[in-house]
């Protein structure tokens, strides 16, 4: 005679998936620092370095900036993946992160886009 074990099926999967989408949250201080130095460090490597004397083209900020905002913007990616993960079992608790995340992620964008354009207004 033969038995047969199974695996229990998880009944809190949506539970787990919403606990995860708030542990993403975690990532935001780690994403912070790799986007500061991926950007940093492009714009070094393209010849513009932080705070040079000559203001960088435009291509070259966006070729350092946009890859920056990318890793930036991947807690809330991780976060919105396993909300949407609890979502789909009927657990929609794990939308509050994914939203805070990408709030605090456009928030940091256009607080450095305002910064950015604040200054060139009162330079001239």
């Amino acid at each position: 005679m033969s038995t047969i074990t199974t695996r229990p099926v998880r009944e809190d999967t949506g539970h787990h998936d919403v606990r995860n989408a708030w542990l993403s949250m975690l990532l935001l201080p780690v994403a912070f620092v790799l986007a500061f130095m991926v950007g940093e460090g492009l714009a070094s490597l393209l010849g513009h370095p932080v705070g040079g004397t000559v203001e960088p083209p435009l291509w070259a900020i966006l070729a350092s900036s946009v890859p920056a905002l990318l890793v930036f913007f991947l807690p809330a990616v991780v976060s919105a993946w396993f909300a949407r993960r609890a979502d789909r079992q009927g657990d929609r608790r794990g939308w509050v992160p994914a939203g805070i995340l990408t709030l605090v992620a456009v928030g940091f964008v256009g607080l450095n886009l305002a910064a950015h354009f604040g200054a060139e207004v009162m330079m001239g």
